[in-house]
C-alpha cells in the first residue's frame, strides 16, 4: 500500500508539472520543435530604452519555470505540514517521498533563477540589486530549512513536531518571494 501512495505522489506530482509548463521534454512547442533543455532561449521583449521591462522580466520562460517549481515546493510543503502536524507518528515513506519532491523542485527552481538572471542586461540587474539579494536570503533559508528536514525525515522515527518547524518555515520563505514578486509589501525578515 506505501508503495501504491508513492507512485500516486510522483504521478500527480509529474502530471501537474506538465500541466504547469504547458509542454513535456520532447513534445512540440509553440515553434513546432521539440521541447529540450539545449534549445536555444527565446528571444526576450525589451524597454525602448533596451532594458527588458518589468512586464517582460515576469513573463521570461526561465521565471516563469522558476515560481512553477517554487508553487510545486509549498505545494509538497503543505501537503507535509497537513500530514504531520499534531500527529503522534509520521508515516516516513510520505514524508520522505514529499521532502524528495520539495529538494528537487527547489534545485530546479534554483536553475531556472540562475538561467534567468543571465536574460537580464546590467541596467535591470543593477536596478533589481535589492530584490535579488532578499531572493538569495530567502533562497539560503529555504535550503537550510531543507536540510534540516531532510536529515529529520532519515530518523528511523521521524519527530513530526521537528517535521512541521522546518516546513512551517519553507512555507514563509516561498511565500515571502511570493510577496516580493506581486509587488506587494516587502517580507521582512526578523
Amino acid at each position: 500500500m506505501k508503495t501504491r501512495s508513492i507512485v500516486t505522489v510522483a504521478s500527480v506530482a509529474a502530471t501537474i508539472l506538465v500541466v504547469i509548463s504547458g509542454t513535456a521534454i520532447g513534445q512540440p512547442t509553440h515553434t513546432g520543435k521539440p521541447a529540450t533543455s539545449t534549445q536555444a532561449p527565446a528571444t526576450t521583449p525589451m524597454h525602448p530604452q533596451g532594458m527588458m521591462g518589468m512586464a517582460a522580466m515576469q513573463g521570461e520562460p526561465h521565471h516563469l519555470l522558476a515560481m512553477a517549481f517554487k508553487d510545486t515546493l509549498l505545494t509538497f510543503a503543505k501537503a507535509l505540514r497537513q500530514g504531520t502536524t499534531g500527529a503522534t507518528t509520521v508515516d516516513a515513506v510520505f514524508a520522505r517521498a514529499a521532502v524528495e519532491e520539495m529538494t528537487r523542485s527547489f534545485a530546479q527552481m534554483q536553475a531556472h533563477h540562475v538561467d534567468h538572471m543571465t536574460t537580464m542586461d546590467e541596467k535591470m540587474k543593477a536596478s533589481m540589486a535589492d530584490m535579488m539579494k532578499q531572493m538569495d536570503t530567502h533562497h539560503a533559508a529555504i535550503q537550510e530549512h531543507l536540510t534540516a528536514l531532510e536529515t529529520a525525515v532519515q530518523a528511523a522515527a521521524p519527530d513530526a513536531k521537528a517535521i512541521v518547524t522546518y516546513v512551517t518555515a519553507i512555507i514563509t520563505e516561498c511565500e515571502g518571494m511570493s510577496t516580493m514578486q506581486s509587488g506587494k509589501m516587502p517580507h521582512k525578515r526578523g
